[in-house]
């Protein structure tokens, strides 16, 4: 007999079969694609994204979220916006609402029309083309219709409490003031989502090495004088002879001869002439007396190496 515990799994299993195609009976939109939005409704988790099924909303968050249709193209759902969606039983016809923010739809379309509806506008978008339109509605109800390049289908504008129509046409864009097709006027406004203001690219910067230290440039020292040359010291000193000067006193020079005798003394007398222009008789006069001057001293030197070689 099985246990409370088996039974109430059995139950439970049972349960998520039958949530499951329950779920699978509904008509399945497309998988949504986002980090941070919500979806209010019926949703399949799938291995990729999360599958939205019909009849559900989608809020984004800081972030748009990318709705991959089943048929083919997608659906952008700007930052902060809410957006509900809801599919024909055929699944070939979607009706949108929006009640405040941007919206961007980009997908090919058949024989059939989608619908978007605004809190004062009616939005037809109908086949066979390419769908490519921006919408953005304010919180005062301004709403600015926008069709972007690729697309073919002509958007018919109308008011969900009048009969009037506005064809905003390919390559144009259409401000509706405060939701009401008699304000319409030409834009030159972005319609769909606002641009994400880009990354800041963080650079590094390496500051610059240092330039190598400059070699000093060797300083020429001057060369040193050049040795300046022996200097000798020369002296010459004749020995003159006067024979009108008086006879020198030797006995001082004999005195120091007496002690060193092993010296030699080699003298050179050199006799001058006698001065000119004096008379004959004083010429005459004075050679006499030097001669006789000459003899004594003569005299007294020879006796002087008499007595040193004796």
């Amino acid at each position: 007999m099985p246990s409370r515990c088996q039974v109430f799994c059995l139950l439970a299993t049972l349960l998520v079969c039958a949530l499951q195609r329950q779920a699978a009976a509904q008509q399945a939109i497309g998988e949504l694609y986002a980090t941070d939005a919500s979806v209010k409704g019926s949703v399949i988790l799938a291995g990729s994204g999360t599958s939205v099924l019909s009849g559900s909303s989608i809020q984004a968050g800081a972030q748009a979220a990318t709705l991959k249709l089943e048929r083919g193209g997608n659906l952008l759902v700007c930052e902060g916006t809410k957006l509900s969606i809801t599919a024909s039983q055929s699944g070939r016809e979607m009706l949108f609402g929006l009640n405040s923010g941007n919206v961007e739809m980009n997908y090919p379309l058949g024989a059939e029309a989608d619908t978007l509806l605004t809190p004062d506008l009616r939005l037809l978008m109908p086949g066979p083309g390419k769908v490519h339109v921006a919408v953005r509605v304010s919180a005062q109800g301004d709403t600015c219709v926008q069709s972007l390049p690729g697309n073919v289908a002509a958007i018919v504008v109308s008011e969900t409490m009048g009969d009037a129509t506005y064809q905003v046409k390919p390559d144009e864009a259409v401000l509706f003031k405060s939701g009401h097709l008699g304000q319409a006027s030409q834009s030159k406004q972005n319609c769909g989502c606002p641009a994400s203001p880009p990354i800041p690219t963080q650079v590094a910067k390496a500051a610059p090495a240092p330039p190598p230290a400059a070699t000093p440039k060797p300083v020429p020292q001057p060369a040193p004088p050049p040795p300046s040359p022996e200097q000798h010291m020369a002296v010459e000193a004749p020995f003159i002879f006067r024979g009108s000067d008086p006879a020198p006193d030797l006995s001082a020079n004999v005195a120091i001869l007496k002690l060193e005798n092993n010296k030699m003394v080699q003298l050179e007398p050199t006799v001058l002439p006698p001065p000119a222009g004096k008379k004959k008789s004083e010429t005459s006069s004075t050679t006499e007396t030097a001669k006789k001057q000459s003899h004594g001293f003569f005299s007294k030197v020879g006796a002087f190496f008499a007595t040193i070689f004796h």
